[in-house]
This record gives structure tokens, C-alpha cells and sequence, in this order.
């Protein structure tokens, strides 16, 4: 039927159709429907087909099949632009076409016929998929920029720029610091990548409304779980035995006396041929699994471990002072030990001020012959401070105070050393205590070790227990072994299988196996009070 053939026919049909307020025939949905029978809606719908079409092969291919395509987080990115774009367009030639049919008063269908051999339609045909190609290049060309952008670091750390800057000045300071931030948090595939944008939607939104808590909670709850990220570079199974540890502090008295611990640390791992593994990585159990339930979010509080090996048999140690209620063990959730369970921070390390002060008296940014130099740093980096421009003077003032106090003779004599200090102090706050976030080594516990947090002691204590009596804490012996304490670290003489007892350099007291760290440790000043 040829344009003035179907004109007529509407001319008739609209004669007895309803009008609209602005003078256009009322349709009904079918009517509406055929609106979409136009060279641009056809060219939105098809931009949707592609996008649908390519973008669900990928994603089956990348997470059906198992097969990681290089740049899938990219690719899925283009094809969902693509989508986006078609449904744009998609009812901006609806509405055209509308129009058009409204000034002819055509109501009928419209007459599309594709016909190759029409040159006019060959045209057509070849500007469409020139259009479609193009389209695709570009937004490719485009979304590899955009995805390389989104995946850098400095985007993950600079465009919250105070919610991320704790976060991302620790991970610079890491041992992680040359592994991009996405390696941990995302990792590879197209399920991970689409989660973590949505995710950030989430963030960004936080942010604009202000409604990011400070300090940001920690563990992440939908955080990959560490099988999948730490173990790609981190070979469990690797079998690493003993590895030696010497740690250096110092005493708060006038010297700051150095006091050196030389240990051996039984990492352990896979049983060996030779040497059975246990030691640290035992938790790892690779042919078994160790579950807990923890009673707050940050885990801290575990009162109740199963643990199962490979031929099925399991133990479960409940705490004997404050076990769980049969309906808290129904509500809360059974949580299997990974990585992360002891490396919480791996790359987000907010040290305490007692360990920061004694790498800094170690490597001689602060002057060790100042009197009573260790005493007087520790309490004036962890004084209580609204904002960093505030730490910047408290700092300079406490240190001042202090030595105006109970030394002022070294501030006539060594009054470049005392400012000295006060400049390594102002540097060591900035990259570890972040005020405007709240956040800092008081609010992030580090599980590893057990001295100014619970760590290792949230689990093996002597109130953690099977119902026949056996404990999970046996013997410190079963992780290190003490090989030299004191000034002088330099020769060892010692039980390789007992090792020497633990002499606290307060008092020169030995204390008991079952003695708890953080009863007085806190990591900062409260110790000394």
C-alpha cells in the first residue's frame, strides 16, 4: 500500500476516533504498540538485542564456564551501555513516529517492507550497521578508559577523598602497596566486577548524603572470600616451616633502655613427608575446616569452634564462662575460618603508638639519647586529638610540656633533637591516626599475635573447651619458640623443642602461659598510667 492509500484509509479510520486535548486522535495500546515499526526505534531495539546477546554470552562463558576472559569486567560494560542506549532510543522514535503519523492522520500499520534489493533500503541497511559499528567502537574505545579509570587505585582512594583517605594511606604504607586494590577487593570475572560496581553506587550515595559511618566498620561483610584473592599469589599448601622473628622495644624510663625478643615462629603448613605441619598455618586444615561463631560483628568475642577433619570427625570447644544460649546458636551465623581471619589487615594497617615509637627510637628518626624520650612520644601520639591541625599543635605542645617539666635542661642542650621529634611525631600521626574518620589503631584490631589485641587468645584460651575437658590452648610452644630475650640477642643457647619461658622486662617476672597481653596492653599510653 503506497503512502496516500494508507493516509486515506487513516483519514477515514480517525474520523470516528476520540481526540486528545491538543487536536490528536486517542489510540489504544496496540496502536501505541506499532509506534516502534520506525528505522529509529529498529535501531534502538537492535543496539538492545546486541547488547543482550554478546553481554549474556560473555557473562555465561566468564561464570558458567569458568573460562576468565581478558577485560570481561570491560566488555560487560560496553554491552551494558549499549542496552541503555538502545532503550533511549527506543522511544525517542516512538514519539517521533507518533508525530509523524499524527500530522498525516495515518492510524493504520505502517508499511515497512526490508528489501535488499531496493536501493534505497541497501543504503539503509549498510548506514544502520555502519551506525551499530561505530557505536561499538567507540563505547569501546571509551568504556576501556572508563574501566582502567574505575580499576586504579587512585580512583578506589582519592575520589572519597576523606571517607578513603585512612584507608588508602595505610595500604601505601603496606607490604601490599604495589598490588592493586582491586586484585583484593574484586579479582577476576564478570560476577565480581558487576557486584563491586553496584556496590560502589551504594558508596557514592552514602557519601553524597553524608550517611558513611566514621570510623567505617570493619570486617567487610561481602568481602571475596580470601580462597579466591589472597590465595592466587599465596600458595596454601606450600609447606614453610620456621621462620625467625626479632622484635625491638624499649622500656619508659630515662634510657629507654632497648629490650630485644629473638623467636622462631612455626608457620607449618601441609603435612610434610618429613616434618608433620602444624604450627600456625594448622588452621588452614586443607583436607578439613575450622567453623566459629563470633558474638559481636567484629569478631572478636568467639565462644563457641568446631573443628572437622578429613575423615569427618569433628570437636566443637564452647566457652566454659560464657557459652552461647541454644538460641543464639540458631541465630547467628556459622562462619568458616580463611585467611583473613587472622590477616585482617593486610594492607589497612593502623599501628599503635607503642609500636610506631619503637620503630621509630630503632631506625633513629627520634634521637634515643633524649631522657625519657620513649615515656614522653607514646603519650603525646596518643593524646586525645579533634582533627589533625589539632594533633599538629598537641603534639609540639605535649612534647614541649613534658620536657619543661621533668627535663627542661634538654631543652637548652638538645633543643634541635626535641624538635626533631616533634617532627617525626607530626609525620607518624599523619599516616596512622586519621581524627576526622575516627579512625585509628583503637577502633581496627589486628588479629595477628595476641599483645595489644586478643588475636590468637579470642580461640585458644583455657575457658574454650570440648565437653570432655580438652582445651584448645595447649602450650604457647605449639606457634614459637623463644630463642634469646634482653640487650644482647646475639647467641642462643636453647632447647629446640621447649625453647625459653617468657620473662616480662617489667619486673623481670615469668609469667604464666595463660597470662592475657591485653589486660594491661592497649597499644598506647593507658599502659604507663
Amino acid at each position: 500500500m503506497s503512502a496516500p492509500e494508507e493516509g486515506q484509509r487513516g483519514e477515514q479510520e480517525s474520523n470516528a476516533a476520540e481526540f486528545t486535548r491538543h487536536g490528536f486522535p486517542k489510540r489504544s495500546w496496540q496502536q501505541r504498540l506499532i509506534l516502534i515499526y520506525n528505522w529509529i526505534s529498529l535501531f534502538g531495539l537492535g543496539l538492545v538485542l546486541v547488547g543482550l546477546i554478546t553481554g549474556t554470552l560473555t557473562f555465561l562463558v566468564d561464570f558458567v564456564a569458568g573460562v576468565s576472559l581478558a577485560y570481561s569486567g570491560m566488555l560487560m560494560l560496553v554491552f551494558l551501555l549499549l542496552v541503555v542506549i538502545g532503550l533511549f532510543i527506543i522511544p525517542v522514535g516512538m514519539v517521533w513516529e507518533g508525530r509523524r503519523r499524527n500530522r498525516k492522520g495515518i492510524t493504520g500499520m505502517p508499511n515497512l517492507v526490508f528489501d535488499l534489493g531496493q536501493p534505497r533500503q541497501q543504503a539503509m541497511f549498510v548506514g544502520v550497521l555502519s551506525g551499530i559499528l561505530m557505536l561499538l567502537m567507540g563505547m569501546a574505545a571509551g568504556s576501556y578508559k572508563i574501566y582502567h579509570a574505575t580499576e586504579s587505585n587512585e580512583f578506589c582512594g582519592t575520589v572519597c577523598h576523606q571517607v578513603m583517605t585512612p584507608e588508602y594511606t595505610a595500604y601505601n604504607y603496606s607490604s601490599h602497596a604495589r598490588v592493586d586494590c582491586v586484585e583484593c577487593h574484586i579479582g577476576s570475572g564478570a560476577e565480581w566486577y558487576v557486584r563491586s560496581k553496584f556496590s560502589g553506587l551504594r558508596q557514592v550515595y552514602a557519601v553524597m548524603l553524608d550517611k558513611i559511618p566514621s570510623p567505617i566498620p570493619t570486617p567487610i561483610t561481602d568481602l571475596r572470600p580470601a580462597r579466591e584473592t589472597c590465595e592466587r599469589c599465596h600458595w596454601p599448601n606450600k609447606f614453610i616451616g620456621y621462620k625467625e622473628l626479632v622484635r625491638t622495644y624499649y622500656h619508659a624510663d630515662e634510657a629507654s633502655t632497648p629490650m630485644n625478643i629473638r623467636m622462631l615462629m612455626k608457620i607449618g603448613g601441609e603435612e610434610h613427608a618429613l616434618m608433620k605441619g602444624s604450627g600456625i598455618h594448622y588452621h588452614m586444615l586443607i583436607s578439613g575446616k575450622v567453623e566459629y561463631i563470633a558474638r559481636d560483628n567484629r569478631r572478636q568475642e568467639i565462644p563457641w569452634v568446631r573443628i572437622t577433619h578429613q575423615d569427618g570427625a569433628a570437636k566443637v570447644f564452647e566457652s566454659t564462662e560464657e557459652p552461647l544460649t541454644e538460641e543464639e546458636k540458631a541465630s547467628m551465623p556459622v562462619r568458616q575460618m580463611d585467611c583473613m581471619d587472622c590477616h585482617n589487615r593486610p594492607s589497612h594497617q593502623f599501628p599503635t603508638p607503642m609500636r610506631l615509637v619503637n620503630q621509630a627510637l630503632t631506625v633513629n628518626s627520634i634521637d634515643r639519647s633524649l631522657p625519657g624520650i620513649k615515656l614522653a612520644a607514646v603519650q603525646a601520639l596518643d593524646g586525645q586529638y579533634e582533627t589533625t591541625d589539632d594533633a599538629m599543635a598537641g603534639i609540639a605542645e605535649a612534647m614541649n610540656a613534658f620536657y619543661e617539666e621533668n627535663h627542661p635542661e634538654a631543652l637548652e642542650e638538645k633543643k634541635d633533637a626535641v624538635n626533631q621529634a616533634i617532627l617525626a611525631l607530626q609525620r607518624i600521626y599523619q599516616r596512622a591516626f586519621f581524627p576526622e574518620m575516627k579512625a585509628s589503631y583503637a577502633v581496627y584490631p589486628d588479629n595477628i599475635g595476641h599483645r595489644d589485641w586478643p588475636g590468637c587468645f579470642r580461640c585458644h584460651n583455657e575457658t574454650m573447651a570440648t565437653e570432655d575437658g580438652d582445651t584448645i590452648f595447649t602450650t604457647c610452644n605449639k606457634c614459637h619458640l623463644i630463642l634469646a630475650q634482653g640487650e644482647d640477642i646475639s647467641q642462643v643457647n636453647v632447647n629446640f623443642n621447649e625453647g625459653l619461658a617468657f620473662i616480662h622486662p617489667d619486673g623481670d617476672e615469668e609469667l604464666d602461659e595463660y597470662t592475657e597481653c591485653t589486660e594491661c596492653h592497649t597499644g598506647g599510653a593507658s599502659v604507663y598510667e
